[in-house]
């Protein structure tokens, strides 16, 4: 009695635990108010890096969450508004409806996607509350992306409280969004909200959501069917399979015909649908299916003993592939004459038919044609490539006076050929006639025997009367699918791994399946590139791709017993991804997959290093090459003569396979770094960096490099472990997205630029005079010159200096570098401005209030828009940092330190002649943004540097990698 109170009070309080598992989150600015129950996403308001990925416990994990917007999108779209001093709401629930995520959607931002990674498998229900305490009422729509596919609601208004009269003020009368959401544990869910609004007037910009409930819903039944309920067009062959009841232990099967049958079957009264009983498995096989037939069924979940409860299952129903399809591309043609409107595309184009393929009396709707001459009159189909021809419906003519005009065709010959121009006699047919009314169907079929053809020719014998006109309403051909089709990976795919299995669905009565795969997509075409012959529709290519590379293929499905014996594939294609990951870092979380417990630190190996950081989240989030996570590694050489960091793998990795040729890893420095010699190694043979040791204090991301050829002795079949570290020294790198490249090295080699095209120079040797000679600056406030990164630099003090050049540039393409140091200062702090004679902006160098960098290039020049690119890296931290900015023809390019920071399309240009540059304020008819710090070197050429020059104005004297 008490082991049986104790398992059920064990199971009400999983239940109860289960019924509570929930997350929600208030979207909060960095020190707002946060919602009691709630869980803060927070970021600052258009400030790009500080919307990160953020994780949150709950489900018994680690959900993080990613807000993300368009392409490109500007920083000022990206909205984190807190509306403390414009509250005009009186309701409940104040702290979450106070502040808001969002996009302002004047600039390119829309839409935001809401990433949720990390979901554990099950069904899921979503409620978001879009609201705004003051003006913001746009209109939206959601893209919800998850295990069931995809779907887009309708549009949706957001409420808004300006105003008592007018405004929401009522907790229960705001916007809200509900749900339901299906996770397979593996696989990101993504929400995408769309505004669907104009962007004038301003109050219906903005797409808005305060926050969000996501509660995990326990479901003892079976869901998610596969195929899906109400499918149609399923495979004769398909497996069936479900998301199992959460305390389901095993589950029986009904499947049939008959929907009464299978939803009043039971284990007592099978009814002769129990396909399977007690199966523990979630995927069961029907045997083969008819075609153009619905099947119903259904999964009863149950419980594991003493109860063995059993939960009853949803009927769901399917239907199989049709007999044959609609040829869907038809052109017609004939020899006779037609006016304009009543030509022989009336027979294919659909026109006149409703819905229910009732065609219509209008004689506009048809075709009607005199034969010219003795020649016999005919009417020629040709189908977009060859088909196993079915059966050929007609609708014959069908005026309202058909009866007394007799245009209809009556007796015709059928042909057919597969190149046009050898063609066989497939018989007479004899049409039935229309009937003249609007509720006409078609009432002849001819059947085509599955005969191979890409063209059908019907000549006419005699018509219906004796008018000699002859005409038709409407000709549908349908096929037997004897082609391959439905490829996956689908065609122009990108990034599909190397060991791939390719899959199609076959064409039915396919007995073997000859696959044609290469990169020569003609060899494809012509056949020459057999790559192997299945049984079944896959086919494996591990072993014959190799990275990077555009792969074309095509499958011909054969049967030997049939004429023709062979029907070749269409030519499909994808594109293999550019490396393998040996370690992304982005599987990593703070319970139970650390870090430090695949990358053994010196906690454990007795070396310097450290891997993550002390306290949760003990992988970087914020400064990341690629993803979401990068690794931190700090070394120090005081306490051992190395500091490494190991990763002994679960399996042997083989790095000779795919056409790989090197190891690429890419590192973060700081300026605070004491150098120290940078390694790695693989099963224990060492390869030292051959960059610059000062590298290690370059920021941003930067390349490395190892061509597996220095690893020499090692089996590279066979890669058991991999190192990094660091021998000598004291500091700090962040290591992301390591990875094999099929590549040979690429570098960068530093070039002195020539003068060609400078039209600016100002080194600040105790002055601001331009060196190329032409337009001097004018030094505004007091600043001071001091020892700089080259002579000596400019010091400007943030409050009143700055330097002003007055001038006429023609910039359709150009560049422009500096050295800076920031010396404290808050919000925004501009290094370099290039604007017109009204004050528009063209160009815009600044330190953001996040201490990252910014670049603006606005074309046409104006006081909004533009195109901008941000850097993760931070540089204000007191150490010199060198910036370049390049636009060429169609590209633009931040580089910090003479690494690539950012880069984006933009094949704008100014079109016009800026007149104005100031160095160290925003503009010098709008004194704001003062920066406070050394400015040198200050360079602008009207022509796009090379990433080589740009390098050695960074001081780079030794090549580096680049990808």
């Amino acid at each position: 009695m008490k082991k049986t109170t104790m398992l059920i009070l064990s199971c009400l309080l999983l239940w109860a635990g289960a019924a509570q598992a929930q997350l929600k989150i208030d979207f909060s600015t960095t020190g707002g108010a946060v919602e009691d129950g709630y869980q803060a996403y927070v970021a600052t308001h258009e400030v790009a890096n500080t919307f990160t990925s953020q994780t949150f416990a709950a489900f018994g994990t680690n959900v993080t969450i990613t807000p993300t917007w368009a392409a490109n999108a500007p920083a000022e779209a990206m909205q984190m508004i807190d509306r403390t001093s414009r509250n005009a709401y009186t309701g409940t629930h104040t702290n979450l409806l106070i502040d808001w995520i969002g996009t302002d959607t004047r600039q390119v931002g829309d839409p935001m996607t809401l990433t949720i990674s990390g979901l554990p498998a099950g069904t899921y229900s979503w409620l978001s509350y879009h609201h705004d305490v003051a003006d913001q009422s746009g209109v939206f729509s959601v893209t919800v992306n998850d295990a069931t596919g995809s779907k887009t609601t309708a549009d949706i208004g957001i409420t808004d409280s300006e105003g008592t009269e007018e405004g929401v003020v009522d907790f229960e009368s705001i916007t809200t969004f509900s749900t339901t959401i299906v996770s397979d544990g593996t696989k990101d869910v993504t929400l995408v909200f769309d505004l669907t609004s104009a962007t004038d007037p301003v109050a219906y910009a903005f797409f808005l959501m305060n926050g969000f409930e996501l509660d995990r819903m326990i479901i003892a039944a079976a869901t998610s069917p596969s195929p899906a309920d109400g499918a149609t067009d399923v495979p004769t062959d398909t497996t069936l399979s479900w998301t199992p009841g959460m305390f389901a232990a095993t589950h029986d099967i009904y499947f049939g015909t008959s929907l009464d049958d299978v939803e009043n079957a039971s284990v007592a009264d099978p009814r002769g649908v129990l396909i399977s009983q007690g199966q523990t498995g979630t995927t069961c096989d029907p045997g083969p299916l008819e075609l153009e037939q619905t099947y119903y069924w259904r999964v009863d979940e149950v419980n594991a003993p003493p109860d063995s409860t059993v939960v009853k299952g949803s009927v769901w129903s399917f239907t199989t592939e049709p007999v044959a399809y609609p040829v869907e591309n038809v052109v017609a043609t004939s020899n006779g004459l037609s006016d304009v409107d009543l030509g022989p595309e009336n027979v294919v184009n659909g026109s006149g038919l409703n819905a229910d393929d009732q065609h219509s009396v209008e004689g506009e709707h048809m075709w009607l044609s005199s034969p010219v001459g003795d020649e016999p009159l005919y009417i020629q189909f040709e189908l977009d490539r060859v088909y196993k021809l079915h059966q050929m419906l007609v609708w014959n003519y069908n005026v309202r006076f058909e009866a007394v005009l007799g245009f209809g065709i009556k007796d015709a010959a059928v042909e057919y050929s597969a190149d046009g121009a050898e063609w066989s006699v497939l018989g007479d047919v004899v049409l039935a006639r229309g009937t003249a009314k609007d509720t006409y169907t078609y009432n002849t079929t001819v059947d085509l025997g599955g005969v191979a053809a890409k063209y059908v020719r019907l000549t006419v014998r005699s018509g219906y009367g004796l008018m000699g006109q002859f005409g038709l309403s409407e000709v549908r051909f349908l096929y037997i699918p004897a082609q391959a089709r439905q490829p996956q990976p689908a065609s122009g795919t990108t990034d599909v791994e190397p060991d791939a299995v390719l899959s199609w669905r076959a064409g039915r009565g396919a007995v073997t399946h000859e696959v044609y795969l290469s990169t020569d997509e003609q060899a494809v075409i012509d056949g020459t590139a057999l790559a192997g012959s299945v049984s079944e529709p896959v086919f494996d290519a591990d072993g014959l791709l190799e990275l990077g590379r555009a792969y074309y293929w095509k499958v011909n499905e054969v049967n030997e017993a049939e004429a023709p014996a062979s029907w070749a594939g269409e030519v499909w294609s994808f594109s293999v991804q550019a490396s393998i990951p040996v370690d992304d870092f982005e599987s990593y979380n703070d319970e139970d997959n650390l870090i430090f417990d695949t990358w053994i630190d010196g906690w454990v190996n007795d070396t310097g290093a450290t891997v993550g950081y002390l306290n949760a989240p003990f992988a970087e989030q914020t400064i990341v090459h690629g993803g979401k996570q990068s690794m931190p590694l700090s070394y120090d050489s005081s306490s051992a003569s190395v500091s490494e960091a190991t990763c002994a793998f679960d399996d042997p990795q083989d790095w000779t396979k795919y056409g790989v040729k090197g190891l690429t890893l890419w590192f973060f420095g700081d300026p605070s770094n004491t150098v120290g010699q940078l390694y790695v190694k693989v099963n224990g043979k060492k390869v030292l960096y051959g960059g610059d040791a000062t590298n290690l204090q370059i920021k941003p991301w930067q390349l490395w490099y190892i061509d597996l050829a220095e690893f020499a002795g090692v089996n590279l079949r066979s890669v058991m472990e991999l190192t990094i570290g660091l021998e000598g020294g004291n500091g700090f790198l962040l290591i992301d997205d390591i990875a094999l490249s099929p590549l040979d090295r690429q570098s960068v080699v530093p070039v002195e630029p020539a003068a060609t095209n400078l039209v600016g120079h100002f080194a600040f040797e105790g002055n601001a005079n331009d060196s190329t000679g032409t337009r001097n600056g004018t030094v505004v406030g007091s600043p001071s010159f001091a020892a700089g990164r080259t002579g000596q630099a400019i010091v400007l003090d943030g409050i009143a200096d700055y330097v002003h050049v007055e001038g006429a540039y023609e910039l359709p393409m150009y560049s422009a570098s500096l050295w800076f140091r920031v010396d404290g200062g808050t919000g925004e702090r501009d290094l370099l401005s290039v604007y017109d004679s009204a004050g528009s902006h063209g160009i815009l160098l600044e330190v953001r209030s996040n201490a990252t960098l910014r670049f603006l290039h606005r074309a046409p020049v104006g006081g909004s828009g533009g195109t901008d690119i941000y850097s993760t890296a931070t540089v204000a931290d007191g150490a010199w940092y060198h910036a370049g900015i390049v636009r060429s023809a169609q590209t633009m390019t931040l580089y910090i330190n003479g690494e690539v920071a950012g880069t984006v399309d933009s094949a704008t240009e100014f079109g016009q002649v800026l007149q104005n540059v100031t160095i160290g304020v925003l503009k010098h008819d709008n004194l704001a943004r003062y920066f406070p710090g050394a400015i040198d070197e200050v360079r602008l050429y009207n022509r796009a540097l090379s990433h080589g020059e740009i390098a050695w104005l960074a001081g780079r004297t030794s090549p580096f990698d680049t990808p």
